[in-house]
């Protein structure tokens, strides 16, 4: 008898953990009129009907996720499938069990039972025989749907998914996979290829953003003596007139840029201040009386010149200390 009891209170535990796990799928309908089909197809036997705002528990997908087996809250029996477009929802739909197999298969391998995962494609990928690039085409997949997934590669960059009976490998950046790591690795892969790395000694790269930052700081010295100049001129003070030459630019090379690659982000910003100085210079070559908007344009850029060039010493010393750090 006690035997018996268990047994009943696991089978009742049994359908409990099924309703809950129900209760995260949820849809409510979207149209004024929904037809319930007894496969994902738009061919298939029409079954039921549902009308705007009716609730329902999703219980699976089909194979690219574009329709929804259904049933009504708190029921045990699943009434149908619907297109997911013409319902609201708010969960992630890779999550949901694979509950067709067969409907609608397109390629040659349909799959003989449901995998665990699956995945939602971000945008189009290219399905590949083998995990690489080079890999010839099987098919295109478009986006926006949720296949099966079987495997990954070695470092998860490729999984091996079915779609709609095409079996192969698609890059995984533009998927959305619920615990990636978790895949079986596929048996049998050639090893990955590596990269050659080479290795930039912390002096050469010391020696880049040494440079930099004599550079910066000499010209942003001088943004701070002609934004003194131009605040006296402003005021009405009368100052000699003694132009300077242009700044040059800040010279790197591809080579400069290797040793250092930060330079390739941090000098098109710093001649975003050289330019502001530039600018903050050139009135100083037209000799004479100046009209106060002239004046107020170069006090404002020789003080755009400071913050820029600021702020780029203050990021170039980031850059050195994660340098240092490498020590």
């Amino acid at each position: 008898m006690i035997k018996r009891y268990l047994l009943i209170l696991i089978a009742l535990f049994a359908v409990i953990g099924v309703v809950r796990a129900q209760e995260k799928f949820k849809a409510t309908t979207k149209v004024d009129s929904l037809v319930v089909r007894q496969l994902p197809s738009e061919s298939a036997k029409m079954v039921a009907s549902l009308f705007r705002d009716d609730p329902l528990e999703v219980v699976s997908r089909s194979l690219d996720g574009s329709w929804f087996e259904v049933r009504r809250p708190g029921r045990l029996t699943n009434l149908g499938w619907v297109f997911n477009k013409l319902v609201e929802w708010e969960f992630n739909v890779e999550q949901l069990p694979l509950g067709d197999l067969t409907t609608d298969l397109l390629g040659p391998t349909p799959l003989t039972a449901a995998p665990d995962f699956g995945a939602y494609l971000k945008e189009g990928l290219a399905l590949r025989e083998a995990p690489s690039r080079s890999s010839p085409l099987i098919v295109n997949i478009p986006p926006l749907v949720t296949i099966p997934v079987l495997e990954r590669n070695q470092d998860g960059s490729w999984v091996h998914v079915n779609y709609l009976g095409y079996d192969g490998w698609v890059i995984s950046y533009a998927t959305r996979i619920e615990n990636l790591m978790d895949l079986p690795e596929a048996p049998g892969l050639p090893a990955l290829t590596t990269i050659a790395v080479i290795v930039i000694p912390l002096e050469i790269q010391q020696a880049q953003i040494d440079r930099l930052r004599a550079f910066i700081t000499v010209h942003r010295d001088y943004a701070m003596v002609l934004e003194s100049f131009w605040w006296d001129v402003f005021r009405g003070a009368i100052k000699p007139c003694e132009p300077p030459a242009a700044v040059l630019a800040y010279n790197i090379n591809d080579q400069d840029v290797r040793e250092l690659p930060e330079l390739g982000r941090l000098v098109p910003r710093v001649m975003d201040g050289i330019n502001y100085l530039n600018q903050a210079i050139v009135p100083l070559k037209a000799c004479g009386v100046l009209s106060p908007d002239v004046v107020s344009d170069a006090r404002d850029d020789s003080i755009n010149a400071r913050v820029v060039l600021n702020a780029e010493l203050e990021r170039l010393a980031n850059i050195e200390s994660i340098v240092q750090d490498r020590r």
